[in-house]
């Protein structure tokens, strides 16, 4: 049976998705892009055409030198799979993952190790609400699971990423993508910007939002802006709030 040529289209859609969001990632968090070695394993359900793998070559070398151009791609696989899920019938694997490994805690010193180490009083929550208001008709709130990973934020078309901080698209009146990134660790929800769509400004409580620049914390309540120039622009009102404590 021959390769089913929308069943390709749709693997390779995914896959530079995949390869945008690791990017993304990377210039949004902490990590080195002249460091990174990179290795791509792409796995499908069913075999791909005779050229299928050359289509991955040309996704992933101009993507990764276009957003990390001190990166190196020293590895691409293609593979089948059988026993993957029909849905979505495919999984990538890039390494290393785009987010650093947690830094090994310091030893604990002799007087510390004598004490007694007793649990605290409250515990750090798990879940941060993020309730987003546009007007008087837009409410959505964004359920951030604690975690040293960022996730977006926005509007996108798709299925690759957690829909709890993927706005509706009716909500026309945001840009289309992946503007801001957050990241939520213990009581603390920071966002960050990617590289897309450099022609929006984005403000944060009224704080220009840059890539590769300081993040910017959440407050108890505040604003994020998307300006396009001087053409137009959109405000969100936000409010945080975490598990106890929302309404």
């Amino acid at each position: 049976m021959s390769p089913d040529p929308r069943f390709e289209r749709a693997v390779l859609g995914a896959f530079r998705a995949a390869v945008e969001r690791y990017c993304t990632v990377v210039n949004a968090g902490d990590v080195d892009p002249g460091s990174l070695r990179i290795s791509v394993t792409v796995a499908t359900r069913a075999p791909m055409g005779p050229d299928f793998a050359g289509k991955v070559h040309r996704i992933v070398h101009p993507e990764t030198h276009r957003r990390l151009p001190l990166a190196r791609v020293v590895s691409v696989v293609c593979t089948v799979d059988p026993s993957l899920p029909e849905d979505p019938g495919h999984r990538f694997l890039i390494q290393p993952p785009a987010l650093p490994a947690p830094k090994q805690a310091l030893p604990q010193t002799r007087i510390e190790s004598q004490e007694v180490r007793r649990p605290p009083a409250h515990p750090p929550p798990e879940t941060a609400h993020l309730t987003l208001r546009y007007g008087a008709d837009f409410h959505w709130v964004c359920h951030l699971a604690s975690a040293p990973g960022w996730v977006p934020l926005g509007r996108w078309i798709g299925r690759q990423h957690d829909a709890s901080v993927r706005l509706p698209e009716y909500a026309t009146f945001l840009p289309r993508g992946e503007l801001v990134y957050l990241r939520h660790q213990g009581h603390r929800v920071e966002f960050a910007r990617s590289r897309i769509r450099p022609d929006y400004l984005v403000r944060i409580d009224g704080t220009p939002l840059r890539p590769n620049g300081d993040l910017i914390q959440a407050g108890p309540a505040g604003s994020i802006e998307y300006a396009d120039g001087a053409a137009s622009s959109t405000r969100l009102d936000y409010q945080l709030a975490w598990d106890g404590t929302h309404g």
